[in-house]
C-alpha cells in the first residue's frame, strides 16, 4: 500500500513541476502567491499590488508572483517587489506633490493643461500614458490616471524592462516601449517558458537595462518655455539633467552607472524566480532598492498611506527611508573644516564640502536644495555667530526675499550658503512655475568630481551666478573637477578672546515653504490635498553631514618699536619663553621680567617660561605682533607685597580700576603705566589712568599686602 501511495504521488508532483516549468496552462495569482511564499502575499502586503494587463503592460503584482522571494546568502529577503514598492519610482503617479504641481501648472496656463498632463504622465504614469497612445489616444489626463490601478503602478517592472535599446539616450520622456512583449534583463540565456506561458512576455538578454541612458530617459527633462501670457518662447529650459551631470564626471569614465548606486548589485548567487524549482541562481543580482534623497516624501507617503492608496507597508517605507538616509549621510558629502586664522576682531574658518554623488548635489527637481548651518559658541555658552538659522517651522530666517546669492566668503549672520538651482522667467524674475522657466538665475549645486566647463554637456548643466567666479568652487589652484566648494567664514568676535566651538552642518530639503508659496496661492483638489499633507508632515530638513572643532583662545598683542609693557590673560599651549617669543625674536632687544631677563646681545637668558601671572617690559628694534594661543586664565587674581609691584592684566577686557575688589583698592597707593606716564593716584586725585588694558602691564604701589581680583568681563 505504501508503495502504491508513493507511486501516485510522484507522477502528480512531476506534472506540477512540468506545468510550472513549461507553462501548460496558466496558474492563478492566488496559487502562485502561495507558491512564492506566504510572507509575500500577507505579512509584507499593505494594499495588493495591481495584477492584470493592458495592451502593453502587466501590473507589478503579476511580476511579483515569481519575482519576490529572493534572499541573499545570509537568507535576508531581497525580493524585487518588496524593495521597490515603497520607493518614489513605485509611487511616482501617486506622489501628491507631483499631482499638485501638475495641477498648478495647468492653472497658471489653462490653455496648456491637456498637453501638460499628457507630458507629465509620460514619466510619472507611463503604464497609462503609453498604453493610451498605443491605442490611438491623443492625450492622457491626470483624471484618467487616477481611475486606473495599472497607471498608478508608477515606474514599474514592465516599463523599465520594455524600454527598447535603440531609444535609450532619448530624453524628456521620449523613450519607446517595445510592442512585442519582450522583457529585457541583465542575464544571458534566461529560462523563458514559465514567463512566456503564464504572462505572455518573453525574457531576453538586454544589457541596456544597466545603462545610465535608460535612467536618463526621464531624468533629463527639457521643457518648452512660455512667457507670462503663456506664449511659447521657442526656447527649451533645462528643468533637470541628472544624466548629463553624471556624464560630466569621473563616474561616467570609470563605469559607475546610475544603477551602480540606485540598483546596487550583490555578488551573492540569487535565484531570480520561484519557478521552476530547479532554476539555478544568478549573479550579480541588482537589488531594486532605488533609494534616493527624498526622505521627506517617503515619510509623507507613509503617514498618509491609506488616503493615498500606497501598496507598501509602514515597515517597507521605513526600509526605503533608512536607505535614503544612509545614502545621504554616507555616500553624498564629505565635510571638513580648519581654522585658518584668528585676530582680535575675527575668527577665520574654512569649510570644505566635497560631493561624493555621481551627479550634482542636490540634483533633480528644482525645489531641492541644501544649506549650511554654522554656529560659533563661546566657552561661556553664548552664541557669537549663527549662519543658516531656521525658525521652528524649519524656514531659514535670514534668507533673501528673492533668492540667496552664492557666497565665497560669509561674514554675517544674515548670509547663508544655499546650494540650489533657481529658475527665472522671461523678465528675469524668480519663478517656481516650471513652464515659465526661461533662464537659470542661479545654479551653485555642487558638481560631481571630474566636472569641467569644457565638457560637451556643460551647456546643459552650467554653473550659474557667483559660483561661476568663485575661485575654489569646483576648482583647486586653477584645476577644475574637484567636485567641492570651499566656503570662508569670517566670524566677528566682538572682543571675545576665549575658546570658540564651531559646529557646521549641511542639511537637505526636498521642498520648502517659500518654494511652495506660489503654488499654494492657487486652489485645486490636488493642491489642497498636498497642502494639508504638507502642513501635517515632518518638514525637518535631513542632516547630511556635520563636523565640529574647538578653536583655542587667542589674543594678538601689538608691540611698537622701542619699549612696551607686556602681559597676557591666556596660558599658552607651549609656555616655553623662546617658543612664545619666536614670532618677534628677530627684533627682540631685551625682555625684563620679575626675577630675570633675556638680553640676546649680552648673552643673558634667565627666563625659561612665559608666566601669565607676571608682567614684563620688552624692547623691540621694530614693531611686531605677539600671538598667544591657549586657554583663558581661570584664576584672575594675584597677591602683592607692600611697596612697588608689577601688575599684569588678568582679564580679557578693559577693566575700570574703580571696579577692582575693595580690599585691593583700600591698600592702593598708585598705579602707573609700565611704559608710559599715565597715573591713577587717589591721594593726589590724579586720574589720568582710569582703566587697565589687556596685554599691558603696570606698576602698582600698595600700602600693605593685598590681593587684586579682576571682575568677570560682560
Amino acid at each position: 500500500m505504501k508503495l502504491k501511495r508513493y507511486a501516485l504521488f510522484v507522477p502528480s508532483f512531476f506534472v506540477i513541476l512540468m506545468l510550472l516549468a513549461f507553462g501548460f496552462g496558466t496558474i492563478s495569482a492566488q496559487t502562485a502567491g502561495c507558491l512564492a511564499g506566504v510572507k509575500d502575499s500577507t505579512i509584507y502586503r499593505n494594499t495588493d499590488l495591481p495584477v492584470g494587463y493592458n495592451s502593453l503592460f502587466a501590473g507589478s503584482g503579476t511580476c511579483a508572483v515569481c519575482h519576490n522571494s529572493m534572499t541573499n546568502l545570509q537568507g535576508v529577503p531581497v525580493g524585487i517587489a518588496n524593495d521597490w514598492r515603497s520607493t518614489m519610482m513605485a509611487n511616482s503617479g501617486k506622489d501628491p506633490l507631483w499631482q499638485a504641481k501638475v495641477s498648478h501648472e495647468g492653472l497658471v496656463n489653462p490653455a496648456h493643461k491637456t498637453v501638460l498632463e499628457d507630458v507629465c504622465t509620460t514619466c510619472h504614469a507611463p503604464v497609462g500614458n503609453f498604453n493610451a497612445h498605443h491605442s490611438g489616444q491623443t492625450y492622457y489626463s491626470l483624471n484618467e490616471m487616477k481611475s486606473d490601478p495599472l497607471a498608478l503602478d508608477g515606474v514599474q517592472c514592465t516599463v523599465c524592462h520594455q524600454i527598447t535599446a535603440n531609444s535609450i539616450g532619448s530624453f524628456s520622456g521620449t523613450f519607446q516601449i517595445g510592442t512585442t512583449k519582450t522583457i529585457w534583463g541583465p542575464f544571458i540565456n534566461p529560462f523563458g517558458n514559465p514567463m512566456i506561458n503564464n504572462t505572455g512576455y518573453t525574457p531576453v538578454f538586454g544589457n541596456h537595462v544597466t545603462d545610465s541612458r535608460l535612467c536618463g530617459s526621464c531624468h533629463t527633462l527639457l521643457t518648452n518655455s512660455v512667457d507670462l501670457n503663456g506664449v511659447l518662447t521657442g526656447e527649451k529650459f533645462v528643468e533637470q539633467a541628472i544624466y548629463h551631470e553624471w556624464k560630466n564626471s569621473v563616474y561616467a569614465q570609470n563605469g559607475t552607472t546610475c544603477q551602480s548606486c540606485h540598483v546596487p548589485r550583490i555578488s551573492d548567487p540569487v535565484k531570480i524566480s520561484t519557478v521552476p524549482p530547479w532554476l539555478q541562481p544568478r549573479t550579480p543580482f541588482g537589488m531594486h532598492q532605488l533609494a534616493g534623497a527624498n526622505v521627506f516624501m517617503g515619510r509623507l507617503l507613509k503617514q498618509n498611506s491609506e488616503i493615498i492608496g500606497v501598496t507598501a507597508t509602514p515597515a517597507q517605507f521605513d526600509s526605503t527611508i533608512n536607505r535614503s538616509l544612509r545614502m545621504l549621510q554616507q555616500q553624498t558629502l564629505n565635510l571638513t573644516m580648519v581654522e585658518k586664522d584668528r585676530t582680535n576682531d575675527s575668527l577665520f574658518i574654512e569649510l570644505t564640502l566635497k560631493n561624493k554623488a555621481g551627479h550634482k548635489f542636490p540634483s533633480g527637481f528644482p525645489s531641492r536644495r541644501a544649506f549650511i548651518e554654522l554656529i560659533a559658541i563661546a566657552e561661556t555658552g553664548d552664541t557669537v555667530f549663527h549662519s543658516g538659522k531656521t525658525d521652528a517651522d524649519y524656514n531659514l530666517i535670514n534668507e533673501d526675499n528673492s533668492f540667496e546669492s552664492h557666497y565665497d566668503v560669509i561674514k554675517s549672520n544674515n548670509q547663508v550658503q544655499i546650494y540650489e538651482m533657481v529658475m527665472g522667467d522671461v523678465n528675469g524674475n524668480k519663478t517656481t512655475s516650471l513652464e515659465r522657466g526661461y533662464v537659470h538665475l542661479k545654479d551653485n549645486r555642487l558638481p560631481p568630481e571630474g566636472f569641467t566647463t569644457s565638457h560637451l554637456s556643460y551647456d546643459t548643466i552650467q554653473i550659474v551666478g557667483h559660483a561661476a567666479t568663485d575661485p575654489d568652487f569646483n576648482n583647486e589652484s586653477g584645476n577644475q573637477g574637484t567636485g567641492s566648494d570651499r566656503v570662508h567664514f569670517h566670524i566677528p568676535l566682538n572682543k571675545f578672546y576665549g575658546q570658540v566651538e564651531i559646529i557646521a552642518k549641511v542639511y537637505y530639503q526636498t521642498v520648502n515653504k517659500r518654494w511652495l508659496d506660489e503654488m499654494f496661492s492657487f486652489t485645486s483638489n490636488e493642491i489642497n490635498t498636498f497642502k494639508s499633507f504638507y502642513q501635517n508632515s515632518n518638514r525637518s530638513p535631513v542632516l547630511v553631514a556635520q563636523n565640529s572643532m574647538n578653536c583655542r583662545a587667542g589674543f594678538d598683542i601689538d608691540l611698537s618699536q622701542g619699549w612696551n609693557s607686556l602681559s597676557c590673560f591666556i596660558n599658552p599651549d607651549n609656555n616655553n619663553i623662546d617658543s612664545v617669543l619666536s614670532q618677534i625674536s628677530h627684533s627682540l632687544i631685551i625682555l625684563v621680567g620679575e626675577g630675570g631677563m633675556i638680553y640676546p646681545a649680552g648673552g643673558i637668558h634667565t627666563i625659561t617660561e612665559f608666566d601669565t601671572n607676571k608682567g614684563y617690559s620688552i624692547k623691540l628694534s621694530k614693531p611686531g605682533t605677539l600671538r598667544i594661543r591657549g586657554n583663558v586664565l581661570i584664576n584672575k587674581q594675584k597677591a602683592f607685597v607692600a611697596g612697588w609691584n608689577v601688575l599684569p592684566v588678568l582679564a580679557a577686557c578693559e577693566t575700570d580700576i574703580a571696579e577692582l575688589n575693595i580690599a585691593f583698592l583700600n591698600q592702593l597707593g598708585a598705579i602707573v603705566e609700565l611704559n608710559g606716564w599715565k597715573v591713577y593716584w587717589p591721594e593726589k586725585q590724579v586720574y589720568s589712568l582710569t582703566s587697565l588694558s589687556p596685554g599691558n602691564a603696570y606698576l602698582v604701589k600698595l600700602n600693605n599686602p593685598a590681593k587684586v581680583v579682576f571682575p568677570a568681563c560682560d
